[in-house]
């Protein structure tokens, strides 16, 4: 089953994609890697998983690309911040 107004991806591929992400996170979390490596790990997931569900179950396609544009600048300028208190000295 696929989503309306011709959306590439099914929903049970994105549904799968957002387990994968939370499972990789947790992996992540709980020693698999390095604290500075594993929170790099969850900010990077993070992101993916905030674009996958707004764009794919909100409705913010690229349709709207004045909310879209701002979500990417959003989720890029929130994503340095983090990564940058946790690599910079």
């Amino acid at each position: 089953m696929t989503v309306e107004r011709g959306r590439s991806f099914p929903v049970a591929a994105i549904w799968l994609a957002l387990v994968g992400a939370s499972l990789a996170g947790f992996a992540f979390a709980e020693g698999l890697a390095p604290a500075r490596i594993a929170a790099t790990a969850a900010v990077l997931l993070a992101v993916l998983k905030m674009r996958l569900v707004v764009g794919h179950y909100m409705d913010v396609g690229w349709n709207t690309w004045p909310l879209r544009l701002l979500l990417e600048l959003w989720l890029l300028t929130v994503m340095t911040i983090l990564l940058a208190g946790y690599w910079l000295p």
